[in-house]
């Protein structure tokens, strides 16, 4: 497939996309269900919409893609690229973005209930009013993010998790020791500071 390609719409569900070339492609809408793009190249694409759950994205491009209200729960995108991604409204319930780079991606509003974000770059990130509830935020770089109105409750994280400078104070007095190094953010809801924890769903 080439550079720039337009896709809008098609049915692309199982197919293996590793290593091509989609930069700045029209993909509006496709559904990539549980198909293979290692290491593809999707920086710019324009993937609104799109169904690419289950999908295997492990060290793909997706810098400055626009991803608004796309559907990417159960994905592998462990070290992929999302710098600067739009992901305004995205699904990414229990996918995996463990050591992603997330580096001013927009996630305001997305939903990364379960998901694995250990070791994952979310620096200058935006995250307001994100659901990040139980996700895993173990070494995760948050510095210069954004939290207002982020649904934390039950997230993990460790000692190596780096929290906004504003935020810290409040993330620790709010959660608890469950193990040696490893701490979970409790579920209350009346917190001193923006950040909103509300209850995870039973």
């Amino acid at each position: 497939m080439q550079h720039g390609k337009a896709l809008r719409g098609e049915n692309l569900n199982g197919v293996d996309l590793s290593g091509e070339r989609l930069a700045e492609s029209m993909l509006r809408g496709v559904s990539l269900v549980e198909a293979t793009l290692i290491g593809t190249s999707l920086r710019s694409a324009n993937l609104s919409g799109a169904f690419v759950s289950a999908a295997d994205l492990r060290g793909a491009d997706l810098s400055m893609s626009f991803l608004g209200g796309a559907f990417l729960g159960w994905a592998l995108l462990q070290e992929a690229d999302l710098c600067g991604a739009y992901l305004r409204g995205a699904d990414l319930r229990e996918a995996d973005l463990g050591r992603a780079f997330l580096n001013g991606a927009d996630l305001s509003g997305a939903y990364l209930g379960d998901a694995k974000l250990v070791m994952a770059d979310l620096r200058q990130a935006s995250l307001d009013g994100a659901d990040l509830r139980e996700a895993d935020l173990s070494g995760a770089l948050l510095q210069g993010a954004s939290l207002r109105g982020a649904m934390l409750a039950e997230v993990k994280w460790t000692p190596e998790t780096q929290w906004p400078e504003g935020d810290v104070d409040a993330i620790r007095q709010m959660s608890r020791e469950e193990a040696e190094g490893r701490f979970v953010i409790n579920t209350d809801d009346s917190v001193p500071s923006g950040i909103r924890i509300q209850h995870p769903p039973s």
